[in-house]
C-alpha cells in the first residue's frame, strides 16, 4: 500500500492528465477521487477560447451579475447549498471587479490560451473546421458586436463582424431572432471527452489512481507524504494540487486557504435531424457549423457530428453538489432553441443526456498556476473558471516548466498562487 514516485498530481481531470502527459520523462501518478467525476472536464461546451483572456472579475460583471440574480433562470446564480467560506470569496471577488485586475492577470491568460491552443491542435484530436461565432440577439446587437470586436482588436485578438444576412446564409440553424454574429477567428471547439482520452494515453507509464480520496498529507525528508481513505501512501518529491473545485479541500491538508467556489453547469447533448424525418415530417433541423456563445442568452454550443452540445450557468455551490434540476435543463433548451433550430424538446429529457459538471472558481476570477511558497515542490494548477479546457495544455506547459525550472515570463508570473 506504500509507494514512490516523482510527481503526484491530486485530481484526474483536463488539467490533471494534460500535465502527466507533459511529465512523460519522470514518474508521474495521479490521486483522482471518482471513476469518473472529473468536474466539468468530459460534459462541457468543448470551447477553446483564445477571446477570453479576460478575468471572470471585471467591470461590469456586479453589474450583470445582479442583473441575472433577479431573473427567474438567469446564468449567474447562488444555490441552496452554498459553503461556509460564500461570503469572504463574494467580498473578495467584489473588489477584485476593476479595471486593475483586468490588467495584472490578461496578458498571462492570452498567453497560455494560445500555447494552448498551439498544443490542442499538435494533439491530432479533431476539431471543428470552422471558428467561434459570438451571436447577438437584443435590440443593440449590433453596438454590442461593434464594442467586443473593438475590445479583442486592443487585445491583439483576431475577430470579424459578420452581417446578419450573410450570417444566415453561412448557418442555417440560425433563427430570424439573430441581429449580428461576430466571428472570433482564433476560437474553435471539439469533444472535451475526446481531449481527455487523449491526454490520459499520452503517458503510458502514468499509473491513475481512481476512487482514492486524499485524507492527509505530511511533511517528510524526501518531499511529501499523502495518504488515501483506502490507507494507500505515496510518497512524492512534487505535487501537483489539480483538483478543480474541490482544491480548497485539498490545500487545507498543508495549511492552505485557497479561495475557490464551486460553480455548477448545466449542459444538455441533442441529437439533430438534418432533413425531415418521420418524428418530424413537416420540419428540417440542419446541423450547426459553427461552435457558439449566444452573448444574450449566456449559453454555449458545439457540434458534435449529428449531435449539438448546449452548455450554461455559473451556479455557486458546494463542491458535492451534483444535483440535476429539470427546471434548468428546459429553461437551457428553451434558451438555446431562440438562437438556434432546435427539434421539440423530448416529454423523456433522458434523451438529452443532461450533465452537470463543477467549475473551480476563483475568487479574482483567474487561475492559480505556479509553486506554492513555503512549500517547496507544491504547485497549484487550478480556479480555471469556465476555461479549464481551453487552458488545459498551456497549464500543463507551465507547470512543467516550473518543475523542470524552465523559463517563465513576469505576464505567467502573475498567476502564480503567491497572490493567496
Amino acid at each position: 500500500m506504500s509507494s514512490e514516485t516523482n510527481t503526484l498530481i491530486i485530481g484526474g481531470g483536463i488539467i490533471g492528465v494534460s500535465i502527466a502527459s507533459m511529465l512523460s520523462d519522470r514518474e508521474v501518478m495521479i490521486l483522482d477521487s471518482g471513476a469518473p467525476r472529473y468536474g466539468t472536464s468530459i460534459g462541457n461546451a468543448g470551447h477553446v477560447v483564445v477571446s477570453h483572456a479576460q478575468p471572470f472579475a471585471a467591470p461590469g460583471m456586479l453589474g450583470m451579475g445582479a442583473k441575472s440574480l433577479l431573473a427567474s433562470d438567469g446564468a449567474f446564480a447562488f444555490s441552496r447549498n452554498l459553503p461556509m467560506n460564500t461570503i469572504p470569496w463574494i467580498t473578495k471577488f467584489m473588489r477584485s471587479c476593476t479595471k486593475k485586475n483586468v490588467e495584472e492577470f490578461t496578458p498571462g491568460i492570452l498567453s497560455l490560451l494560445r500555447k494552448s491552443a498551439e498544443l490542442i491542435k499538435s494533439t491530432g484530436v479533431d476539431t471543428t473546421t470552422t471558428p467561434t461565432w459570438e451571436v447577438f440577439t437584443s435590440q443593440k446587437a449590433l453596438e454590442q458586436a461593434q464594442k467586443e470586436y473593438e475590445h479583442l482588436t486592443h487585445l491583439g485578438i483576431a475577430a470579424r463582424i459578420v452581417g446578419r444576412t450573410q450570417a444566415r446564409e453561412l448557418e442555417p440553424s440560425l433563427t430570424p431572432k439573430v441581429q449580428a454574429v461576430l466571428e472570433l477567428s482564433e476560437d474553435f471547439g471539439l469533444d472535451p471527452l475526446l481531449l481527455w482520452q487523449h491526454m490520459r494515453d499520452a503517458n503510458p507509464g502514468l499509473i491513475f489512481h481512481s476512487n482514492e480520496s486524499v485524507t492527509a498529507i505530511t511533511r517528510v525528508r524526501s518531499g511529501y507524504r499523502v495518504t488515501t481513505q483506502s490507507g494507500l501512501e505515496i510518497t512524492a518529491k512534487n505535487i501537483v494540487i489539480a483538483s478543480g473545485s474541490w482544491s480548497r479541500e485539498v490545500g487545507k491538508f498543508l495549511g492552505l486557504n485557497i479561495p475557490i467556489l464551486a460553480a455548477k453547469g448545466y449542459s444538455v447533448t441533442v441529437q439533430m435531424h438534418n432533413g425531415a424525418d418521420a418524428q418530424y415530417p413537416n420540419s428540417s433541423f440542419p446541423n450547426s457549423l459553427h461552435p457558439m456563445i449566444f452573448a444574450d442568452e449566456k449559453t454555449a454550443t458545439d457540434p458534435f457530428g449529428d449531435y449539438l452540445r448546449i452548455s450554461a450557468r455559473f451556479e455557486l455551490t458546494n463542491p458535492h453538489d451534483r444535483s440535476l434540476n429539470e427546471k434548468r435543463v428546459r429553461h437551457l433548451y428553451e434558451r438555446a432553441s431562440t438562437v438556434i433550430n432546435l427539434p421539440p424538446i423530448p416529454t423523456d429529457l433522458a434523451q438529452l443526456s443532461a450533465w452537470t459538471g463543477l467549475r473551480p472558481a476563483s475568487a479574482d476570477g483567474a487561475p492559480y498556476i505556479g509553486p506554492v511558497p513555503n512549500l517547496p515542490g507544491v504547485f497549484l494548477a487550478t480556479g480555471h473558471g469556465m476555461i479549464g479546457t481551453a487552458l488545459s495544455l498551456g497549464t500543463a506547459d507551465l507547470i512543467t516548466r516550473y518543475i523542470t525550472q524552465g523559463p517563465v515570463t513576469d505576464a505567467e508570473l502573475a498567476l502564480s498562487p503567491s497572490r493567496i
